[in-house]
């Protein structure tokens, strides 16, 4: 018997998402259109894919030290969530929230929740981040959790952000 060249060529493999759709390639990420929230910054939105910061993902913003300007970074896009008729969620910042800085940002005070779990005895930051993120009432969630984060803890919240229609951040050292 005879073999071909053809016989001897691997099946075609099938693009990611004819897999599944949850399944992309990293150059795809910016191909949702409206899907992003812009950031306030016109430079720093040529830069994210999707024009701004995303909805449905979890994004990681890794500081030098806490309390260094990400509530200015994230003022525009929280302000959006806001306008929208959404709720904003702090939990566990590093300090202090100064209402008055938060209204000179353009945030409403009367639309935002500052949860401090870490204080509760025996509370689970994580878990609370990743109910508020499923409830659906709550239009962007921004989240200062340890530096130290075990991957399957992080793996949860990215899961409860994909089915958030809004942006969610974690800020970490």
């Amino acid at each position: 018997m005879y073999s071909t060249q053809m016989d001897l060529m691997p099946p075609a493999v099938p693009a990611p998402e004819a897999l599944h759709p949850a399944l992309w390639l990293g150059h795809q990420l910016g191909a949702g259109a409206g899907q992003a929230c812009p950031s306030g910054f016109a430079a720093l939105d040529i830069e994210l894919p999707g024009g701004g910061w995303p909805r449905r993902a979890l994004t990681e913003l890794l500081l030098a030290q806490p309390g260094i300007g990400e509530l200015r970074l994230l003022a525009a896009s929280l302000v959006a969530v806001q306008r929208g008729g959404r709720l904003v969620m702090l939990f566990d910042p590093p300090a202090r929230v100064s209402a008055p800085a938060l209204v000179a940002l353009g945030l409403e005070t009367g639309s935002l929740l500052v949860v401090h779990s870490r204080a509760a005895a025996g509370a689970n930051p994580l878990w609370a981040v990743e109910q508020a993120l499923k409830s659906g009432h709550v239009g962007a969630v921004i989240a200062w959790l340890p530096p130290r984060l075990r991957t399957d803890r992080l793996r949860r919240l990215q899961l409860a952000a994909a089915a958030h229609d809004g942006p969610a951040f974690v800020l970490r050292e």
